[in-house]
């Protein structure tokens, strides 16, 4: 399929090694900027009296830089994290999971009025750390929803592909019911090209490989769009159990 790109994979110990600490690399020279910005703003500030207005540019201006510092950072805790995480293994329903992020998704959206249309079955299980798997969905569905800003309407599709559950975001554009003020929007924005050297793509591909699964994308950014993350399916003999104590705690 000429449309599809899918991050390349460590393929070797070394080469994640290598990627890994060109990742580190990255976020320092991203931190210096900001770091740099913020020390002369201070130098400035005490070579003298200046006026108020000035003062107040320069504390806007250091504010902004140590907001970037405190994103940096949470990007590279983040990074070591994901580089540092085992956990237990075990069945996960996955399907509650993503319906949880996807209502946060969409009540965290305030700029703009995203329809969400659920096509799954009621059922999937993976095998993968809980606290893990939800990070690295809710990072996948958040980084799908920025890359596709003009979208006001999502498909999610989740279901059992063989040995393994695929979640699946299509974003197909304008509700039918929308209003004439909905064709002024930026629903006919592009859509990101994706940069497999991106940081952010990946850190996520990173965080999914380390969960046993696979980050790829259909199609190219002039006809449109599906994100697939895919996890291994957990093994029927142990989703019984599983599903047993989930409804049991669950209380339903």
């Amino acid at each position: 399929m000429k449309d599809l790109i899918e991050l390349p994979r460590a393929g070797t110990t070394d080469k994640s090694r290598e990627d890994f600490l060109e990742v580190l690399r990255r976020l320092v020279h991203k931190l210096s900027q900001p770091l740099t910005s913020l020390r002369g703003s201070t130098e400035v500030a005490l070579m003298g009296e200046i006026e108020e207005s000035e003062c107040r540019r320069i504390l806007e201006r250091s504010l902004e830089e140590s907001h970037r510092m405190a994103e940096i950072l949470e990007t590279l805790r983040d990074v070591l994290e994901i580089e540092s995480s085992g956990g237990e293994v075990q069945p996960v329903f996955w399907t509650q999971s993503v319906r949880k992020l996807l209502e946060e998704a969409v009540s965290s959206d305030r700029n703009r009025n995203l329809h969400l249309v659920w096509d799954a079955i009621d059922e999937v299980w993976v095998k993968a750390s809980p606290q893990h798997l939800e990070a690295v969905t809710g990072r996948f569905i958040g980084r799908v929803i920025r890359t596709e800003p003009g979208n006001p309407v999502i498909r999610v599709g989740l279901a059992d592909c063989g040995n393994t559950a695929c979640l699946s975001i299509s974003p197909v554009g304008t509700p039918p019911d929308a209003g004439p003020t909905a064709s002024k929007s930026p629903a006919h924005s592009p859509p990101e090209i994706l940069d497999p050297g991106d940081l952010d793509w990946w850190i996520l591909r990173h965080a999914i490989e380390r969960q046993g699964g696979a980050l790829r994308i259909n199609g190219a950014p002039l006809t449109g769009c599906s994100y697939e993350l895919t996890l291994p399916r957990a093994p029927a003999t142990a989703i019984g159990k599983a599903r047993t104590a989930w409804h049991r705690t669950s209380g339903s």
